[in-house]
């Protein structure tokens, strides 16, 4: 897979720039488009009118003012990527017209739906979606946008730290367990994997029974032309995530690569797990696939 498209819901705008500029960032770097999207929500707070027909009129009244506010906010939110877009000299044309341009290229598209669903079907249609990394603060709305992206998309998810992305990653770790969700990434991950100066595989423990080992995954990526390293650690008694966060400072990485929620969101929920672990504990960019 090569990141050719690449998709950028601007749905906070906290995080609009920040999303945008990552997403134009790696655009450049694999000359590609950005789809920046944006869905403004539909009303659906009030219940029919015939329930209450006495407060009809305030119905409408509130509809109205909810659709006037949306419509003021994706003005604001195109606004803002048209701006950053200026200012890295990036055109805005139509998807359609994007294969006609040359250099990099992004377009805005708007639609009126509910979130988080409408966002992970448009993203159906590109190689990487952008994201920031959910506040720490647990903004519900932020990470349930992103595990509908995740587990929806079928995209690889690009989260990039809220204090922004210094630097195009060079040295990416992946977490390797043999797992489905693992070998997705990796393959998702390739052009990447190909362009990095050193990527580091990194197992914790042993693998399942059956599933490819190390020295596999090792050889595969070898065969692809990436330059690789191996590093087998144990991390008795303590969580995994905080083992790759650990091995990430040792190897010098800059980007971690995994499978996310390998287990069920419910008990990563109630029991905690990896991803949760590292969506709310890393301080490096973070490129998942479920």
């Amino acid at each position: 897979m090569i990141f050719k498209t690449i998709f950028a819901p601007l749905a906070f705008e906290e995080t609009a720039n920040l999303v945008t500029d990552t997403a134009l960032s790696l655009a450049g770097t694999f000359k590609g488009h950005v789809m920046a999207h944006h869905v403004r929500q539909r009303f659906t707070e009030y219940p029919p009118m015939e329930f209450y027909p006495t407060s009809g009129a305030a119905t409408v009244l509130a509809m109205e003012g909810h659709d006037e506010a949306a419509i003021v906010f994706a003005r604001t939110m195109r606004a803002q990527f048209e701006e950053r877009c200026d200012a890295g000299d990036v055109h805005i044309v139509p998807v359609s017209e994007a294969l006609k341009q040359n250099g990099v290229t992004a377009s805005w598209t708007e639609e009126i739906g509910q979130l988080p669903v409408s966002y992970s079907m448009a993203a159906r249609v590109a190689d990487l979606v952008v994201m920031a990394i959910p506040a720490a603060k647990e903004v519900y709305p932020e990470r349930e946008l992103f595990e509908s992206l995740l587990m929806q998309s079928s995209a690889p998810v690009f989260l990039t730290p809220r204090s922004g992305l210094a630097a195009m990653p060079r040295r990416p770790l992946v977490a390797w367990d043999g797992s489905l969700q693992a070998s997705r990434v990796v393959r998702c991950a390739l052009p990447m994997l190909q362009e990095s100066e050193e990527t580091t595989l990194l197992t914790i423990g042993e693998t399942d029974v059956g599933t490819p080992s190390l020295e596999a995954a090792k050889l595969w990526l070898e065969r692809a032309g990436v330059r690789v390293k191996t590093r087998s650690v144990e991390w008795p008694d303590r969580p995994i995530a905080e083992r790759i966060l650990n091995q990430c400072d040792a190897t010098n990485s800059d980007l971690v690569l995994m499978g996310g929620y390998s287990h069920s969101r419910l008990r990563e929920n109630i029991m905690g797990g990896v991803t949760l672990h590292m969506i709310r504990h890393a301080d490096r960019p973070l490129l998942m696939v479920h």
